[in-house]
C-alpha cells in the first residue's frame, strides 16, 4: 500500500536554538483511532498541555513491530542556521528527517512527500520531488501531527537550555523576538551560544557601539572628530558654550553645529545659554592674557557640565573638540578632563551625587590633516566658519568690546 509522507517544521522564526523538522506518516495498515485523530489539531492552536499529551501519544504509537505512526525528526542548530541561512537550514532538517523515516518505510511504498509552504526544496533522496502547497497546515491531520512532534521536541530542548541560561526565562516563551527578548539584549555580553547571530537583532547587538559623549564648541571643529569617532562609537554630541557672545553669534554657531550633526546622522543635545554663569566663572580674570587663567576657567566650566551630562546619560566615554585648536594647551586640557572624570559631580537640579568614573579620550584632533579636512568639509556643505573664539575678551573679538559689555549689563538690569 502506498504511503504519503507529510513534513512540517518548528522554530523558523525564533532568535535562538535550532529549527526542527518532522517527517510523518500514518500506517495505512494500522491507522490511529478516530477518537485520537479528532483531538489532533495544528500545534499553534493547541494549549501547551494538550500538545504534550498528544506528543506522548504519538511517540507511543510509533513503537512496536506494527506501529500506527512513522516519523523522523532532525534539527539544524543555530550554528548551521548562521552558516547557510534559515531557509537552507530548514531544508537540511527536512532532508535528514526524510532519511530517518525512510529507514522505517520501504522506499518503494512512498508515493508522495507533501510539504506546506512554497520553499520548493529538492531532495536527492527522493525519486519524485515533494509537492508544496500553501495553507495545508490548516487542513491536514498528518501535518498537524508532524507539527506537534516538531514543536514539542523543540520546546523541550529549549527548556533544557533554560538551565544554562536561567535569567533568560526560556521555559516561558521559547524566545521568539518578543519585547522581553529585546529588553534582555542590552549588550553583546547577553548574546549566548544558542543565539542565531546572523539574525539582524542579534547581529545589531553584537555590533552595537559604545556611546561616547563629545562636547563640541563649533561646527567646523565638529566635522573631523564626529567623522572619525563614529566609526567605532555611538557618538552623542553635546553643545554647551555660553562663552560665545553676542547671542546672535552663538545661535549662528549652534545652527552650524546642528547642520554637521544632521549630515553625519548623530544624536545631539543643546544645553542652555547661561551666559551669566560664564561671567561668574571668569570673574576677576577678565583681563588676564589669552591661554591663561581666564581661558582655563572657561574650559573648566564647559567640561564640568559635559561630565555631568555624560554621567546623567550613563555614558562612560567622553571627550571634547576643545583640544582641536592649535591655540590651546593640550596638557592643560587633559588635566581638566582627568579632574572631571574622577571628581564627584553634583546634579544641580536633584542635588544627587554622581560619582561614576568616566573615561576621557586624550585625542589631539588637530593631527591627521584635521585643518585641511575640516576646511574641505565646511566648503562642501556650506558650514559657517567663525573668525574668533567667541569670548568678548579674546584678542580677536570684532567690534567695540566695552560698548558691548555696557549694553549687556544694561540688558541684565
Amino acid at each position: 500500500m502506498k504511503i504519503k509522507i507529510w513534513i512540517d517544521e518548528a522554530g523558523r522564526w525564533p532568535w535562538i536554538g535550532p529549527v526542527v523538522a518532522c517527517a510523518l506518516s500514518f500506517n495505512p495498515e494500522n491507522m490511529p483511532e478516530k477518537s485520537f485523530l479528532s483531538r489532533v489539531n495544528d500545534s499553534k492552536k493547541l494549549t501547551e498541555k494538550k500538545r504534550e499529551i498528544l506528543y506522548e501519544e504519538l511517540i507511543q504509537m510509533s513503537l512496536g513491530e506494527n506501529p500506527q505512526v512513522f516519523f523522523g525528526v532532525w534539527i539544524a542548530d543555530n550554528f548551521i542556521i548562521d552558516e547557510i541561512n534559515i531557509k537552507q537550514a530548514n531544508r537540511e532538517a527536512m532532508r535528514r528527517a526524510l532519511i530517518e523515516i525512510k529507514r522505517k518505510i520501504d522506499v518503494e511504498n512512498i508515493s508522495t512527500v507533501m510539504i506546506d509552504g512554497n520553499d520548493n526544496y529538492e531532495f536527492e533522496e527522493l525519486k519524485k520531488q515533494p509537492i508544496f502547497i500553501i495553507g495545508w497546515d490548516g487542513k491536514i491531520v498528518e501535518i498537524w501531527a508532524a507539527s506537534i512532534i516538531a514543536k514539542v521536541f523543540r520546546d523541550k530542548l529549549i527548556v533544557t537550555y533554560s538551565s544554562l541560561y536561567p535569567d533568560m526565562w526560556l521555559e516561558n516563551h521559547k524566545w521568539y523576538g518578543t519585547k522581553k527578548h529585546r529588553e534582555y539584549l542590552t549588550d553583546k555580553s547577553k548574546v549566548t551560544g544558542i543565539h542565531r547571530v546572523s539574525y539582524k537583532p542579534i547581529k545589531a547587538t553584537i555590533e552595537k557601539k559604545e556611546k561616547l559623549l563629545l562636547h563640541i564648541c563649533c561646527g567646523p571643529d565638529a566635522t573631523v572628530p564626529i567623522m572619525d569617532l563614529k566609526k567605532e562609537y555611538d557618538v552623542v554630541c553635546f553643545w554647551y558654550d555660553p562663552n560665545i557672545q553676542p547671542k546672535p553669534e552663538h545661535d549662528k554657531r549652534v545652527e552650524a553645529f546642528k547642520k554637521v550633526c544632521e549630515i553625519e546622522w548623530v544624536e545631539y543635545i543643546i544645553w542652555e545659554y547661561d551666559v551669566w554663569n560664564f561671567f561668574k566663572k571668569i570673574q576677576w580674570l577678565e583681563h588676564t592674557p589669552e591661554k591663561w587663567d581666564k581661558c582655563t576657567a572657561c574650559y573648566d566650566m564647559r567640561l564640568e557640565r559635559s561630565a555631568l551630562e555624560a554621567r546623567k546619560l550613563w555614558i562612560q566615554y567622553w571627550t571634547s573638540t576643545l583640544n582641536t585648536s592649535p591655540h590651546k594647551d593640550l596638557d592643560k586640557m587633559f588635566n581638566l578632563w582627568e579632574k572631571w572624570s574622577i571628581q564627584e559631580t553634583i546634579d544641580p537640579k536633584t542635588k544627587e551625587s554622581l560619582q561614576d568614573k568616566l573615561e576621557f579620550f586624550k585625542i589631539a584632533f588637530r593631527k591627521n590633516k584635521w585643518f585641511e579636512r575640516s576646511v574641505e568639509y565646511t566648503k562642501k556643505h556650506d558650514i559657517y566658519r567663525q573668525n574668533y573664539c567667541g569670548c568678548i575678551y579674546s584678542d580677536t573679538f570684532p567690534g567695540g568690546k566695552q560698548q558691548f559689555l555696557d549694553k549687556l549689563k544694561e540688558n541684565k538690569k
